[in-house]
């Protein structure tokens, strides 16, 4: 048996062999057998070390005379649920915790159950199509499974563990909306708040009728996010409520974009105030917006009420998200750019990075103040 060859030297090279960090931040492990060929590890490392020690086991055969080609030994068939599991596990620090409950779901309940025990290797497009034409009619859960699907194959392809990712069904990551959302006018926003049985919950629809805050953003507001002052009326978006387990958690919001102030038009200084007086928790910490216990409020809690105030005014089917649809809407109609729009919004896209420099406070504050009249 002719001694193993050593791969010439270049960047990311060992003394035998080569060790080669991928795209996706794993580490790839190669050499040149006895038989002249180069030899790859039949998966990918988390660890550079990992790929060393392959490397050192696979040098000790060939010196102790028992070597053969790596793809000819009998190797378990890595399995598409194997790799999702540890794409899931890698992903600990790199997604927040409610995204990876979101992912955890679609993965026990949509993607696992078809592909779970099939070989990585074996995955083709077929399959995948027939897959997603056999899931129940819900077209966003449908769409987020997809997006998850093709974004663990792409890793999968970015380890080099497959040659192609199968997941090329035109449009099946877009969400389609099952219900049009409704934008109410400026006049209408204010006679929802007053149609709402419970006062402590006006100064709400008010501020998210003309800011576009998520509910999430919302609840979260504490007092200190409040800015009332002869010359500025505003909030801070610092944190935002997620549901957990059937407990809430206060974290930072679901992306850099979402950290931002929004300009409210003036004329809602006076009912801020008496809401601040009347219902927010004491100290700077306090929340702006509790529930009557004192805690964080929940949606559902405000939701039967919102929906009778909505249809006193004529809009049977409005939900609470709509509200940040219409502020979304009189942006656009105040005169908003593009720039101005994804920045009141918190809105993120890695096309649209440089938008902020196109949008400043002064601007903000003119839009948000042409929104208060019809």
């Amino acid at each position: 048996m002719r001694i193993a060859q050593t791969m010439p030297a270049k960047k990311g090279m060992r003394g035998w062999g080569r060790v080669r960090l991928l795209p996706s931040k794993r580490y790839q492990a190669a050499y040149v057998g006895p038989d002249g060929l180069v030899h790859k590890a039949h998966a990918t490392f988390t660890a550079k070390l990992d790929a060393e020690g392959w490397l050192a086991a696979e040098r000790r055969r060939i010196e102790q005379g028992t070597w053969s080609p790596p793809g000819q030994r009998a190797v378990a068939a890595l399995t598409f649920g194997h790799y999702a599991e540890r794409w899931f596990t890698e992903t600990t620090g790199r997604h927040k915790p409610r995204t990876r409950d979101l992912n955890r779901g679609y993965l026990d309940r949509v993607i696992l159950p078809t592909f779970a025990n099939l070989e990585l290797e074996g995955l083709n497009v077929q399959m995948v199509r027939t897959w997603f034409a056999s899931l129940d009619a819900r077209p966003t859960r449908n769409a987020n499974a997809y997006s998850l699907l093709r974004t663990i194959l792409n890793q999968a392809l970015d380890d080099e563990l497959i040659q192609v990712n199968p997941c090329r069904i035109k449009r099946a990551a877009v969400k389609v909306r099952v219900v049009e959302p409704i934008a109410l006018s400026a006049g209408e926003v204010r006679a929802l708040s007053a149609a709402m049985s419970i006062e402590r919950w006006r100064a709400l629809v008010l501020v998210a009728g003309f800011s576009g805050l998520r509910w999430g953003e919302l609840a979260a507001l504490r007092r200190s996010d409040v800015v009332l002052t002869d010359s500025e009326c505003s909030v801070t978006v610092a944190r935002a409520v997620v549901r957990r387990t059937g407990e809430f958690v206060i974290g930072r919001p679901k992306s850099h974009a979402a950290l931002r102030t929004v300009p409210l038009p003036s004329a809602l200084r006076e009912a801020l105030e008496d809401h601040l007086e009347l219902y927010a928790l004491p100290g700077r910490n306090g929340l702006v917006f509790p529930s009557v216990g004192g805690t964080v409020a929940h949606e559902n809690v405000v939701r039967p009420h919102l929906k009778k105030a909505a249809a006193k005014i004529g809009h049977q089917s409005f939900r609470f998200h709509d509200l940040r649809h219409t502020a979304a809407t009189m942006f656009a109609q105040a005169g908003a750019t593009l720039a101005d729009h994804m920045t009141l919004m918190g809105h993120t896209s890695a096309a649209m990075s440089a938008r902020y420099t196109h949008s400043t406070a002064s601007r903000n504050r003119e839009l948000v103040e042409n929104m208060w009249s019809d």
